[in-house]
Parts: C-alpha cells; structure tokens; sequence
C-alpha cells in the first residue's frame, strides 16, 4: 500500500475527542475518519467503515493539510434562492403591519398573509413557506 502522507501537526488532535463535541453530524463524521486515519487505517478502509467514497476521504485529508481543522467544518451551503430575494423585506413587514393595525379584532392569519403576497407583491407561497418566510422577515428586521 501507498505510504500515507501527512502533516507534522496532524497527530497532535484528537478527531475522536472532536468528533464527541461536534455538532454538526457531516463534520463529525470527517473528523471519526481521521481518527481512523490517526490509527493506522488506510484511505480505502476509512471510506469503507463510514460508507463514503474514497475521492471524499482522501479530500477531507486535502482540506485538513490546505486549511487544519476549519477546513474539516461544515461550510455555508447556498440553497434555493428566497422567491422575495429582490423585494426589499422591510416593506413586506411594514405591510404586514399595517393589515395588523387596520384589523378590526383577532389578528392577522398566515391566510391572510399569504392573500397580501399574492396580491400586492406577486409572491405566492404554499402553506408551509409561509410561516418560513414570515419568520426569515422577523430574523432579518431584528438585525436591522
């Protein structure tokens, strides 16, 4: 087998100890494999005993030499786009609030929200994005 080659600094963490601590799972799992790594184990039999390809194995220990521990963390991922990415947020939440100040009793609904969107805004959101989007709204206005 191909003589491993690794940093000088690579043995002074403990990936197991790291990976107890660790929170985020897809992290977690890098650092169980260079633990692995740590204890002898060739890039073909980490991947093997974490059910991940071999090119995925041999990048963790890339990242490890290019950046140390913080190339092993999870990165920011980009998702989907926000349907309402280009409209300007405090002016949906000043809508919102307004239909709250001109409701005669009760409050205002997500329904009511959602017509709100459709209608002044074109923005048209199933059930389960709405209370999303609300809450992206609050989380970005609060920072403000």
């Amino acid at each position: 087998p191909k003589r491993i080659q690794l940093p000088d600094d690579f043995y002074k963490h403990d990936f197991k100890q790291l990976a107890k601590i660790e929170k985020h799972p897809r992290t977690r799992i890098r650092f169980i494999g260079l633990s692995h790594i740590q204890n002898g184990k060739s890039y073909e039999q980490v991947a093997q005993y974490l059910l991940q390809s071999l090119s995925a194995v041999k990048q963790w220990v890339r990242h490890y030499k290019d950046e140390g521990i913080d190339g092993l963390k999870e990165k920011q991922r980009s998702g989907r786009p926000s349907k309402a990415r280009n409209q300007n947020h405090t002016k949906l939440l000043q809508s919102i609030l307004a239909m709250q100040n001109n409701k005669n009793g009760g409050r205002v609904r997500l329904k009511d929200i959602q017509n709100m969107l459709a209608k002044d805004f074109n923005i048209h959101y199933q059930i389960k994005r709405r209370s999303l989007f609300i809450n992206k709204i609050r989380v970005k206005l609060d920072k403000c």
